[in-house]
């Protein structure tokens, strides 16, 4: 009997030896192969710092640099409903987080978007724009509380943003499915149904011009070179990184609220890349971006090693 015992315990140890090797050895490979299925993206791309938060239940969203400091700013909501977050951190990770909260209740908003002028950090959010000095949050202390009011209505559903002093975007994620925005426009790319909105920073209540975009954006980027940058994500789908010269959007002749509509022509490039590509930034000639998939809510990405701010050069 004892030796029954033995073999059969005998056989336990190999078939979970087994087992764990198989596991690893696919792990192993899943991650040599994503630099063959992702081969372009992983040629512009280079790391930058960790992504704080990603073990704290935080979801990050959206991204921006105080250029002047040298900061990177990043705005998302928790997994447990507890109040939404603003991180701060820096190229060797010294990092901090202060909840958000509206008029003295805590705010467990989407905070989809951040960005922030040389005065102001804007944090796109369910049709509203929330304004708060920048110095306010660069001199917080870890775990502070800051208020952000009641924000400003802006005319789309306010997802992510993105800000170069003068003038500030914000725009919204449409799907077709589980999200529906309400701005249609035929484009020489087909049908589209959302929109970037461009304020200036001294007037954020009416908008001076309109991007219709694509669907699954959840940033955008305007470089100094005259380029606009979005990232689609959605889901465990592929993220791609779309790039237009801004000087070929084409005017629709159309107008929303007092604005003219643009939208955005002739894709010159198309880098395809990991799942759930979030906002974007430009900082240090380059496009700053992070994903959420290494987060407590998702997970998968810890397994791949998506646990970084990076940088994109495109």
């Amino acid at each position: 009997m004892k030796k029954v015992f033995k073999i059969i315990g005998k056989s336990v140890c190999i078939f979970f030896i087994s087992l764990i090797s198989l596991v690893g050895l696919v792990w192993g490979g899943l991650n040599i192969g994503k630099f063959i299925i992702y081969s372009e993206y992983y040629s512009i791309e280079s790391n930058l710092c960790k992504n704080p938060g990603l073990n704290d239940g935080f979801v990050c969203q959206g991204i921006t640099v105080a250029d002047a400091q040298d900061k990177i700013i990043v705005s998302g909501y928790m997994k447990d409903k507890s109040a939404s977050r603003l991180y701060v951190t820096d190229k060797d990770n010294n990092s901090y987080y202060v909840s958000l909260q509206r008029n003295s209740k805590k705010f467990t908003g989407h905070a989809g978007g951040v960005s922030c002028s040389k005065t102001n950090v804007y944090i796109a959010s369910g049709d509203k724009v929330y304004t708060i000095p920048l110095t306010t949050l660069l001199n917080a202390k870890n775990k502070d509380v800051i208020d952000i009011g009641e924000g400003t209505p802006v005319n789309n559903q306010a997802s992510f943003s993105y800000c170069d002093d003068n003038y500030l975007y914000v725009g919204e994620f449409h799907d077709g499915g589980a999200y529906i925005t309400e701005h249609p426009y035929q484009t020489n790319d087909g049908m589209f149904y959302a929109i970037v909105s461009k304020y200036d920073v001294n007037d954020i209540t009416k908008p001076i011009k309109i991007y219709s975009i694509r669907n699954k954006v959840q940033g955008i980027c305007f470089t100094p070179d005259g380029k606009v940058i979005l990232s689609t994500s959605y889901g465990l789908a592929d993220s791609h990184y779309y790039v237009y010269n801004e000087a070929d959007a084409v005017n629709s002749n159309l107008t929303l609220d007092g604005a003219p509509v643009y939208y955005l022509n002739n894709c010159i490039r198309d880098v395809k890349g990991p799942a759930m590509a979030e906002g974007l930034d430009y900082y240090q000639d380059k496009i700053i971006t992070l994903t959420e998939s290494a987060c407590d809510k998702y997970i998968f990405g810890k397994f791949f090693f998506a646990n970084k701010i990076v940088l994109l050069d495109l």
